[in-house]
């Protein structure tokens, strides 16, 4: 059983080493790559009352023996910034983010542009409606899709607390007050129930909106077995379907999430 799972991984290696190879990403081409990470610092977007990115210098400079030498601490919490969503994050007995194969992290994007509704409702919500338009358009959604929410509310204002999470505030009195789209729980009942995805992302700090009180969307994925991908970068720049999306998140033991380095091969 153990040679047959290490021959399996190697498979699905030289699989997706054989892919890059033909996206041109092995021969150099960086053109097509786009990255959709924020980078993290003292400024990345978090729950209010979570705590947020820290670095600390534990050393920098010139050591006794005239080498250089530098090092850092950092602290987070595992939700912020750019960060993907396990299924124990809101399913009981949900798998951890560090059992989660590479493999499940890698899908076909599909983008639904709902920056239109967004700017005229702070609070919309993305329907099942609005994925059929995406469908009528471009195809059923393919198998294995990642598919993403793009509010316009990243590209715009992050890192900017106020205008993203619609508070500066800090700490539970913030909470009443945050405001921003997302999913409804019925387009992601649909997409869960209906469709064969691998998960859902969106440029705002959460799948469910901002105003949510039982945070359905969450459940409805992680109750699924799906993934969730929160505060994604250059949704702009991402075409509403041909791209690849790569969720490479931190292999925490036993974590609810992690921060992710996101990216997308463009067709």
């Amino acid at each position: 059983m153990k040679i047959r799972k290490v021959f399996l991984t190697a498979v699905c290696a030289t699989v997706m080493v054989m892919s890059a190879v033909g996206s041109g990403y092995a021969a150099g081409n960086q053109s097509n790559i786009l990255d959709m990470t924020y980078a993290y610092d003292g400024e990345a977007i978090y729950w209010p009352n979570a705590s947020s990115f820290k670095l600390t210098a534990e050393f920098q400079g010139t050591t006794e023996r005239g080498y250089w030498y530098a090092a850092n601490f950092y602290a987070a919490s595992e939700h912020g910034g750019t960060h993907a969503d396990a299924p124990l994050h809101f399913a009981k007995n949900g798998r951890t983010i560090d059992q989660i194969p590479l493999a499940e992290w890698i899908g076909p994007a599909v983008k639904i542009d709902a920056t239109q509704q967004c700017a005229r409702d702070r609070d919309y919500l993305l329907s099942v409606e609005d994925v059929k338009k995406w469908e009528k358009k471009y195809g059923r959604i393919p198998a294995g899709a990642w598919v993403i929410m793009y509010t316009g509310i990243g590209t715009q204002y992050y890192p900017d607390p106020k205008r993203v999470l619609g508070t500066d505030k800090k700490g539970l009195p913030a909470l009443p007050e945050l405001s921003f789209p997302a999913f409804s729980r019925e387009s992601a009942e649909f997409l869960t129930k209906e469709r064969n995805i691998k998960g859902i992302a969106i440029d705002t700090p959460s799948i469910d909106y901002g105003k949510s009180q039982d945070f359905w969307v969450h459940r409805t994925i992680c109750g699924a077995d799906k993934l969730g991908l929160e505060n994604i970068a250059n949704l702009d720049k991402l075409p509403a379907k041909g791209a690849t999306l790569y969720v490479i998140p931190m292999s925490i033991k036993g974590g609810t999430g992690a921060p992710a380095r996101v990216f997308a091969i463009l067709p």
